[in-house]
């Protein structure tokens, strides 16, 4: 669902215009992108613990099998978090445009929870690479040192970068929704279905 379309909806609304028809389609159209995104979640999360595989085998240092351990822990967590957040967000259609207001609302709420859990997993990725670095730093120097942190770095600021790109989005999308919400509770004595 695209902001402009909630705004758009919103004015429709407050001038009489029957909307259940263009929130039914972008329900359906956010239902195909759900499954997309959850599909993928797991493709990763599956490519994630054969690359912990690899890694625990291959390499089998004290500081890749931590590395290891952390990843498949990680994505344990996560790969369970997203069957908990999706439940009942790729419901089917609805009959009516209150329930469609109410399914995109859940779907907003679920994809805020998602940026949340999201910054928990960058602080604990970041708690594992602390880890591993310091069992390298113990076994082996710190020759690779520099080389990981600066690594470490430019990926956790383009991560935090698109989590507050992606937080303020959601954030502005829950206040859209709040005032299409509004609007059709002002206009309850109309019937607009």
């Amino acid at each position: 669902m695209k902001d402009p379309d909630i705004e758009r909806w919103t004015a429709a609304w407050r001038d009489g215009t029957p909307i259940a028809t263009d929130l039914a389609r972008a329900a359906r159209r956010e239902r195909r992108l759900l499954t997309a995104w959850i599909a993928f979640d797991w493709i990763t999360g599956a490519a994630f613990l054969a690359l912990a595989g690899w890694i625990w085998f291959a390499i089998g240092t004290p500081a890749m099998r931590f590395a290891a351990a952390g990843i498949v822990i990680l994505t344990v967590v996560v790969l369970a978090f997203t069957v908990y957040n999706w439940r009942g967000s790729l419901a089917g259609d609805r009959a009516s445009a209150a329930d469609f207001l109410a399914l995109a609302r859940k779907r907003n709420h679920a994809r805020l929870r998602y940026i949340r859990c999201c910054w928990w997993v960058l602080a604990a990725d970041l708690v594992v690479i602390a880890g591993a670095v310091a069992l390298e730093v113990r076994d082996e120097g710190m020759a690779r040192l520099p080389s990981v942190l600066g690594m470490t770095a430019i990926v956790t600021i383009a991560a935090a970068g698109i989590l507050l790109w992606w937080g303020g989005r959601e954030r502005r999308r829950t206040d859209r929704l709040e005032a299409l919400q509004k609007a059709m509770d002002a206009n309850t004595e109309t019937d607009h279905e």
